[in-house]
């Protein structure tokens, strides 16, 4: 489990997609955080869409710090 941070960039696998995703933390909680979706596999783009781009992700589900080139 990696020790997230607030504003930052991390990947991870939310709560109801099926594959990992790159997500930026906009607020934590006890055990989960609200991430706003970066980039991500097009296959989980239906249930990324419907939440507006805001996923939940357990603690646990949040595997390492990532980088994003522009």
């Amino acid at each position: 489990m990696v020790k997230a941070e607030v504003g930052r960039t991390y990947i991870c696998k939310p709560i109801g997609v099926s594959h990992e995703l790159i997500g930026c933390i906009e607020r934590t909680y006890n055990n989960t955080a609200v991430v706003y979706v970066e980039s991500y596999d097009q296959r989980d783009h239906p249930i990324i869409h419907e939440s507006k781009y805001r996923m939940l992700v357990k603690f646990c589900d949040i595997s390492a710090p990532a980088e994003l080139v522009s």
